[in-house]
């Protein structure tokens, strides 16, 4: 069994050896607006259906997008294990002080099937939460983050 550790940043990444992986769409929750910080609210894409849920006091202005992933150069048709575990979530200000929001989840299928040319689809979803301690801070700015993928075959 081999395991191949990429690390995709939401932004992106891309990594080129004999099995490697191509970002066809970055991992996106959107543009979000936290109407009051006072309680944890939490935006999400559904890995089920690609739609982004909001909830408590978060509300979503712009829908965001499933991470889209084509993953080549395997044997085909073999099952490949699927492991998705995330690292950091920081803004893109300059010195500003702002709340951060936490990345809870990553949501994967645990296994994806290659084709007859050793390629597979992969599909990435999660939950961005506020802190929910009172402070308003959130401010306009991108908000940026990077996760591991874990393929075992």
């Amino acid at each position: 069994m081999k395991t191949l550790l990429y690390c995709l940043l939401l932004s992106l990444f891309s990594v080129n050896l004999h099995a490697g992986v191509f970002v066809q769409n970055k991992l996106s929750f959107g543009t979000v607006v936290v109407t009051d910080n006072s309680v944890v609210s939490s935006v999400s894409m559904n890995l089920s259906d690609g739609k982004t849920v909001a909830t408590n006091k978060m509300l979503v202005l712009v829908p965001g997008q499933l991470g889209e992933f084509t993953l080549f150069g395997f044997t085909p048709y073999i099952e490949l294990q699927i492991t998705a575990d995330f690292l950091t979530v920081k803004s893109n200000t300059n010195g500003e002080v702002t709340e951060q929001f936490t990345l809870d989840s990553l949501t994967t299928a645990p296994t994806v099937n290659t084709d007859a040319d050793g390629k597979a689809t992969l599909y990435i979803g999660g939950t961005l939460s506020t802190s929910g301690n009172g402070n308003n801070n959130y401010i306009n700015t991108l908000y940026k983050g990077s996760y591991n993928i874990i393929v075992t075959y």
